[in-house]
């Protein structure tokens, strides 16, 4: 079973993949997003095929990309309990707007935060990350 779910994740890694991790022993979405500053987003939409919504499908030994060339969030913010998207905003110099752009998971009212998740806080516009060049 291993193989063919490695085989169906190689088949969908992308080929313009910037940097990549090997998943280990205990690893979520959320741990590898802050070990390796990449938003919780950006690790999902760029593993379209490989990782599922719930992330609750990676296996140890599976290789899953970071960020895509040119459309690589490196610039995060692990959100606590209590965060409103206006204060992470504002703690860094970024527009609320930018904030929400950079994370389509988040709601315009921003009540789909939640503790852990890790954030895109680059003043820098990225998007498209669900297209690979």
């Amino acid at each position: 079973m291993l193989v063919s779910q490695s085989c169906v994740a190689q088949a969908a890694f992308p080929a313009n993949c910037d940097r990549n991790v090997t998943v280990a022993a205990g690893d979520t979405c959320n741990s590898i997003s802050a070990m390796y500053n990449v938003s919780t987003y950006q690790l999902a939409a760029v593993n379209t095929g490989i990782i599922d919504p719930n992330c609750d499908n990676l296996y140890v030994g599976e290789v899953i990309c970071l960020g895509i060339t040119g459309q690589d969030c490196s610039t995060t913010y692990i959100a606590q309990y209590g965060d409103t998207c206006i204060g992470i905003a504002g703690a860094y110099n970024i527009s609320e707007s930018t904030l929400l752009t950079n994370n389509p998971n988040l709601n315009q009212i921003c009540t789909s935060l939640y503790p852990d998740e890790v954030l895109c806080v680059s003043s820098t516009i990225y998007v498209n990350l669900t297209q690979p060049a």
